[in-house]
């Protein structure tokens, strides 16, 4: 192969690997781990716009699910119904995911503007026992 083939081909391929790459960088991303009865997230604060969640159910034991309102209200301050779960008709829902079960993973991608969220588990009993964090879109 003479050198002018050669070096056209390196350009190709470079080429290529920078068109790839950017395809794959995606949305930025949050890890969440839920576990009975706690929701860690990673980082705790992002840009805004497209946020995809990456979400795992790392209990052991039971069925997690997650819920993102958009809120001026602390986490655990969320206004509730008679039984403690929080009401849906008086927080912005933004997003949420269907129950995982234990060592279960899904992702979440949601567009979110600057300002205060909170996630929560909505599973009967689970907010009111403190399965909820703060998040900031800055």
């Amino acid at each position: 192969m003479n050198k002018s083939k050669w070096l056209t081909s390196i350009l190709v391929l470079c080429i290529a690997a920078l068109a790839l790459s950017a395809c794959g960088s995606g949305s930025p991303s949050v890890d969440v781990n839920l576990t009975s009865f706690k929701i860690s997230v990673s980082p705790t604060s992002i840009a805004a716009g497209n946020i995809t969640f990456h979400i795992k159910n790392d209990a052991t034991d039971v069925a997690h699910d997650m819920v993102v309102v958009k809120t001026d209200a602390a986490a655990g301050s969320l206004p509730t119904d008679a039984n403690g779960a929080v009401d849906q008709t008086k927080v912005t829902v933004i997003g949420s995911i269907q129950p995982l079960q234990p060592g279960a993973t899904t992702d979440l991608t949601v567009n979110l503007a600057a300002g205060h969220y909170v996630l929560y588990c909505s599973v009967v009993g689970h907010y009111a026992s403190g399965m909820d964090t703060d998040f900031t879109v800055n």
